[in-house]
């Protein structure tokens, strides 16, 4: 099977990039900020598969020197429309390796790997699990206190991060 980025469709691209962090998304990126304040010296930061930018934006918040990869030409594009000022380039598939020599501080994959079929993830990852162990896992409920009528959020974690590191 060979592997089709479904993002690589200007229509997508467009409607992917007004999304902000509602509902169970607003859940993978609440706790980032005290992940990375725990687990994460320096501030050079990669957002692999950064799509329209969202994530790079909240890193950038975070005080992250961070450039924004992706393997879509339609979301990098939009991701320098909205981000004029930020850090955007166009990788080729499968090059997360390749993106990984020591030069990051934090590596951020949110939703990157969620069009890719199972059979072929593996070879995606081939050579990281003798580079990388992971620290913590972290998967986040919804609270009562938020804003958002979660049906199931406060019981079942909708995600799962995972912070590794260079073994």
């Amino acid at each position: 099977m060979t592997f089709r980025n479904v993002y690589e469709d200007a229509t997508r691209a467009d409607a992917y990039s007004r999304l902000e962090f509602p509902g169970t998304y607003f859940l993978a990126f609440r706790d980032l900020p005290s992940l990375c304040e725990r687990h994460v010296t320096g501030r050079r930061a990669v957002d692999f598969g950064c799509g329209a930018g969202r994530s790079t934006r909240l890193l950038r918040a975070l005080a992250f020197e961070v450039v924004g990869v992706d393997v879509s030409a339609d979301m990098i594009r939009r991701a320098r429309e909205l981000d004029p000022s930020g850090d955007y380039r166009l990788v080729e598939p499968a090059r997360l390796v390749g993106l990984l020599p020591g030069a990051w501080d934090l590596v951020l994959s949110a939703f990157t790997f969620d069009n890719i079929p199972q059979a072929e993830k593996a070879a995606h990852f081939a050579g990281l699990e003798a580079r990388l162990a992971v620290v913590t896992s972290h998967e986040p409920l919804g609270r009562e206190d938020e804003p958002f009528a979660w049906i199931s959020e406060t019981r079942v974690a909708s995600w799962r991060i995972d912070v590794l590191k260079r073994a």
